[in-house]
This record gives C-alpha cells, structure tokens and sequence, in this order.
C-alpha cells in the first residue's frame, strides 16, 4: 500500500494531473489524459465547448468524482484519499448551488461557518465582513428561497471563501450576475490572487480572462490542447478576422475565388462555406478592404462584412475549428471594427 500523502510534495505547484482521464457509463470520455501542473498564487481560467470536460475536470480535482486512470495531486494531496485535509484547504462553488430556502443568508452563513469549525471568538466580525464582501448586506435577513440567481451566487461564493481556502474552484460563478457583479467578481478573484492564493475558474467571459488571468487552459473533447497567457495564446493562434457574406454561393467559381482572394495582400487564409466568406491574416490592411474590390471586380454581389481584432476567441476558432459561439457573454467578445455595405 503505498503512502499517505500529507504535505505538498511541491509547494510551488498547486495541481498536477498526469494522464488524467474519465468515462461515464462505459462510452462517454469526458477526459482523456490530461496532464497539467498549475503554479500557486495564479489565477487561471479553464475552458472550452459545453461537454469539453470541465466541470468533471473541476469535480476531480476537489475529490467528489473519482478518475479512471492518471494521477492527481492538489495541494500536494490526493483528492480522493486525502479528502477531509484537502477540503479543509479549498474552495469549491459547483453550477448547482444547493442552499436550504427556508432560512435567511445570515443564518446560511452562520451554519456553514459552524460546519467549517472555524474560530467562534471573531464568527460576528467575520461573517459581517463576509456580508459586506459579497454585497448581501441588503437582502441577508430574508429567506434564500427568494433570492435572485445572482444572489444565490454571491452567498455561495461567500460560503467557499470564509474558511480563506489556499485553493479556489469555481464552476461558471458568473453564469447567473449582471454586468456590474461579473465585473466586481473578477475585481474579487484578482485581488485573492494578489493576496497569495490560486483560483482554477471555469468561465465564458474571454475579454474577463484577459484582462485578469495568469493562465488559460483550453480543453476540448477531454483533451488539454492549448495553455498560457492569453496574450501569449492571442500572439500566437489569433488573427485578425474578416467575415464577408455574400448574397448567394459562388458556386462553380468558389475555387477560383479562394485562389484569387489568398493572393491578396497579406496572403490571407480563405475559407468559403456557402454564403460566407472567412479570411484570416495577421493585421487587417489600412486602407479599406481589398476583398471587396475583388468581389466587386468579380460581379459577385455581398451585402455585409465584418471585422474582428486577433483575440481569445479568434484563437479558439484557430485552435478548435469551431466559433466560440453567440449570445451576451460569447458572440459580442472582442470584436472589432464592423461595416456594412451593399454593393448591388
């Protein structure tokens, strides 16, 4: 049997995962061979496509999801085995945040404070802190029950950093706030980084990470495929992005096209895909936009174009193949300058 691990082996690293994989009823592989070694005192984002393997990633690494194969050390513990030491040192908040609805935030605080065995002497001062630390102040007399999503939020992430963990896992903790709660959350997690303790944050907020991330982790289909700064990851896999749609499919000529339009200036990378025209290079030019006078040239009719600048999500188009997709927190993400013109 081989010995129980009790201290870091590495107090410099905060995880390691080595061939760290997992399957769910015998045929999804939600992880597969992971490696990883994440510094401490590092805020580092995680993410990827839904089903990327995250949230499994994250349930590992806190010890409530054992893994099939690989090894795992946080804190220099085994999340599996050194369950109760590890947890006393972390921090987890889960998407699904379980609260009893019956009793007020301050009696939600009270409880989980007493749960975590922490020091009763200064418990009022502390939870007080805690309170005004996460904005409950106003709404912690009344039951949970009736509490916003952000709310809830906020109480939760409360609860995972009153015992001041070295450690921090967060599952989308900004799924559920309004743009001046994300906004305070990172201002929050960036400070805890600042004070000496490290953050492993699951999120969708790309122009967020590089504002404020040491590090971002790219998982894909289970796989680990890309890390580093984000401007390093930005500097290296992003460019900039010109969309352009046409009015109908070039049809017969999409091959001539592509040629043509990869001879222009910059040498630009051409993808057609019916109506939509992508091209890829590392500036866009100064001077307007050549494809266009191409398209023109041509007789190929379009009716809008848009640009984007080389960022987070350009490079996980380049590294994935697939758009980091729509909607508030996604679509809108570092975007450029965007121009439509109609040229029929």
């Amino acid at each position: 049997m081989s010995a129980r691990s009790s201290t870091p082996t590495d107090p410099g690293v905060a995880i390691r995962a080595e061939g760290v994989s997992k399957t769910f009823g015998g045929a999804v592989r939600a992880l597969d061979g992971v490696n990883l070694s994440l510094p401490a005192g590092e805020l580092v984002a995680l993410i990827g496509g839904n089903g990327a393997g995250k949230s499994t990633l994250l349930k590992i690494l806190f010890g409530s999801t054992g893994h099939d194969a690989g090894s795992v050390r946080v804190l220099g513990l085994d999340p599996r085995r050194d369950r109760s030491s590890l947890r006393a040192r972390i921090g987890y908040a889960g998407q699904d945040v379980a609260l009893d609805p019956e009793i007020s935030g301050w009696e939600t605080l009270a409880l989980f404070y007493a749960l975590r065995a922490l020091p009763h002497q200064d418990r009022r001062e502390r939870l007080q802190w805690l309170a005004e630390e996460y904005d409950l102040l106003e709404f912690c007399d009344r039951p949970v029950g009736g509490y916003s999503g952000g709310q809830r939020q906020r109480l939760h992430l409360a609860i995972e950093t009153m015992h001041e963990p070295s450690l921090l896992l967060l599952d989308e903790p900004t799924a559920s706030l309004d743009p001046g709660g994300r906004r305070a959350l990172w201002e929050r997690l960036a400070a805890w980084r600042d004070r000496g303790h490290t953050v492993l944050v699951t999120t969708h907020d790309l122009e967020d990470i590089a504002a404020h991330c040491d590090r971002v982790l790219l998982l894909e289909r289970g796989r680990l495929i890309a890390e580093g700064h984000p401007a390093a990851l930005i500097a290296e896999h992003g460019r900039a992005r010109t969309v352009i749609t046409l009015e109908r499919p070039p049809g017969p000529d999409a091959g001539g096209l592509r040629e043509a339009l990869g001879a222009l200036e910059g040498a630009p990378e051409v993808a057609i895909e019916g109506r939509t025209v992508t091209l890829w290079r590392d500036r866009h030019p100064g001077h307007g936009e050549p494809a266009l006078d191409l398209l023109t040239a041509r007789g190929i009719p379009y009716y809008r174009y848009e640009r984007w600048e080389p960022d987070l999500a350009n490079a996980y188009f380049r590294l994935t193949g697939s758009p980091w997709g729509s909607g508030p927190d996604r679509g809108g993400a570092g975007r450029g300058r965007g121009r439509g013109r109609n040229n029929r």
